[in-house]
């Protein structure tokens, strides 16, 4: 395999793996517990 696939393969696999970490670090932080709730509060403030 040439060079530029081999590029293309561990950019990929980077991206990859930094979307699972972000994902990971959000998952740890909460931000997932209550999704319904953002949606109740957007209709309270409205009021």
């Amino acid at each position: 395999m040439s060079s530029v696939t081999w590029f293309l393969l561990l950019g990929g696999l980077l991206m990859a793996l930094g979307g699972w970490v972000a994902f990971l670090l959000a998952l740890r932080s909460g931000q997932f517990k209550d999704i319904e709730a953002v949606k109740h509060q957007m209709f309270e403030e409205g009021r």
